[in-house]
């Protein structure tokens, strides 16, 4: 069932078995399981059923850190949240992602990956995907009649991914919850706080608003908090009339440890040995067993002893017909030679600068008279044998309480504080996008699949043109230690008996690997956690 809000009296008073607030992948797909189940439940949805702009202000925010995309363009506030504008690429994290590792602080979840698996077999029914087959590589690659390459496990290995249509949960579920007798969805209901009792032990319901319209409340047996990795956070720290610092705040944990996936482009450009090497599915999406699917170059596992320390990481790679990497090669040269040094592999360097230096000619002279064209522009084959490729990186951030969320002074069209965001990277990261860098050159000579260029990093900080994912996690992690997370194995709030989170908020650590599947399986395992209390 669906309620404009906007349409409630004054001063309603709601009651269910749980409310969820947020109705976007984990938010609906907890509902679809509690509608199941027949369990009577409020969703709250600040949007409606197609984009408003005035709605969409409410997530505006500051960004004080690190250069990221503004916080009201990397998600969306209506009925299905940002699976509104995903891409579909689906992967489960690793078995990896879930142990602790020795150097990386924070790292570990209080599941294991077999934990999660029935959860994610039936996520990927959610997600309109295929055999839930992510770590047999070579069997989607024999599907293909071609043969992969025997990267060292310890270096690389080919991670497959999945390619959902991608399924839009606000469009695809939209008549099952609408049909539901159990479930109501709330539209135009922005929950604005969280009333608990006198020692915040339990929320005793959640107050509501409309932009032009009532305020109401919801009181239920449940509450869970779906609203996406930095509003979960902005609620429970505007949640302060008890606790001061905010509600699973005990700890100031609440908005720290802050992760994306930083992406890198054109990090090295690879210049293949002899031109079509066999890299099957790193250039194209594939239609194979009922569904698409696509690979990437990933961090192999186990680390080896004695490297530095550093994170998960994927490789995406694009195809070229000519190779260019003598720009790059000279910016890495000039920058060794100003800092009174010599560059790795200079004379490789130097043959690249003499090989592309048209190209050269070309960038410098556009350059300095600022125009787009040049008369050295070089001819840029559309096809033909394929002799490189340029190289993107998008990999793990380790957990880093510095990197984090917080209220700001300014509000927004309904009172609240609005959120700043406080991107932060740390060395553990730089190390992450080193060793990218490293095995896939080391094994591309290994097996004489050609020669890398990378591009290496500032001597401080970050490359200009470094972008997030607009993956949103860590905010309110998981651990069952309540002074280093939020909520428990659960999901549940730590101190407070009837308050779950929902979402890539509570992933401890990212992986390098999409958030969405890990999302909903999350919101099936929880799922089953509230039809059990409820019955």
């Amino acid at each position: 069932m669906f309620i404009d809000a906007r349409t409630l009296p004054q001063g309603t008073v709601l009651e269910a078995a749980v409310c969820i607030v947020g109705a976007g992948a984990a938010g609906i797909t907890l509902a679809l399981s509690l509608h199941e189940a027949g369990i009577t439940t409020v969703v709250l949805e600040s949007g409606d059923l197609e984009f408003d702009g005035a709605t969409q202000d409410l997530d505006g925010g500051a960004v004080v850190g690190l250069p990221n995309y503004p916080l009201d363009t990397s998600r969306l506030r209506y009925f299905g949240g940002t699976t509104n504008h995903w891409a579909g690429w689906c992967r489960p994290l690793d078995a990896i992602d879930f142990e602790p590792r020795a150097g990386i602080p924070l790292s570990g979840w209080p599941l294991r990956r077999t934990d999660l698996v029935p959860f994610y077999k039936r996520a990927q029914k959610l997600c309109e995907l295929g055999p839930f087959d992510y770590d047999d590589p070579d069997a989607w690659i024999r599907e293909t009649g071609a043969s992969g390459q025997k990267f060292d496990p310890a270096r690389l290995k080919t991670a497959i991914f999945q390619v959902s249509p991608p399924t839009r949960f606000g469009q695809t579920y939209r008549e099952a919850l609408r049909r539901s007798e159990a479930v109501k969805v709330c539209l135009n209901a922005n929950a604005v706080d969280l009333e608990s009792n006198a020692n915040a032990s339990s929320v005793d319901r959640v107050k509501v608003k409309c932009l032009d319209g009532p305020a109401f409340s919801v009181r239920a047996g449940y509450v869970v908090l779906a609203t996406g990795g930095l509003e979960n956070a902005r609620i429970l720290l505007l949640a302060d009339k008890v606790r001061p610092a905010g509600l699973g705040n005990d700890h100031d944990r609440v908005g720290r440890c802050f992760m994306d996936h930083p992406w890198f482009r054109r990090a090295a450009i690879a210049r293949f040995t002899h031109p079509d090497p066999a890299l099957p599915l790193m250039f194209d999406e594939v239609a194979l067993r009922g569904t698409t699917v696509f690979g990437t170059l990933a961090a192999g596992t186990p680390q080896p002893a004695g490297e530095p320390v550093a994170g998960g990481f994927r490789i995406v790679m694009q195809r070229l017909y000519r190779v260019i990497d003598g720009i790059d090669s000279l910016r890495t040269v000039t920058g060794a030679l100003s800092g009174l040094s010599v560059p790795a592999h200079l004379w490789d360097h130097l043959g690249s600068i003499l090989e592309d230096r048209d190209a050269i000619a070309d960038a410098l002279y556009r350059t300095m008279t600022g125009w787009r064209t040049s008369p050295f522009a070089p001819a840029m084959p559309a096809s033909g044998p394929v002799t490189g490729a340029v190289l993107d990186i998008n990999m793990e951030q380790a957990p880093n309480p510095a990197s984090r969320v917080t209220l700001s002074r300014k509000r927004d069209a309904l009172g609240q504080n609005r959120l700043a965001l406080d991107w932060r990277l740390s060395d553990v990261d730089r190390e992450t996008y080193l060793r990218a860098q490293r095995m896939v050159a080391l094994e591309f000579g290994r097996l004489d699949i050609g020669r890398v260029n990378a591009k290496p990093l500032p001597e401080a900080g970050w490359p200009s043109d470094m972008v997030g994912s607009r993956h949103h996690m860590g905010t309110t992690r998981m651990s069952d230690d309540p002074k280093t997370g939020v909520v428990d194995a659960t999901g549940r709030v730590h101190g407070i008996a009837n308050l779950y989170v929902a979402g890539s908020s509570v992933f401890p650590t990212s992986g390098y690997a999409n958030p969405t599947l890990t999302i909903v399986a999350l919101a099936l395992r929880l799922g089953d956690e509230l039809r059990r209390l409820v019955a």
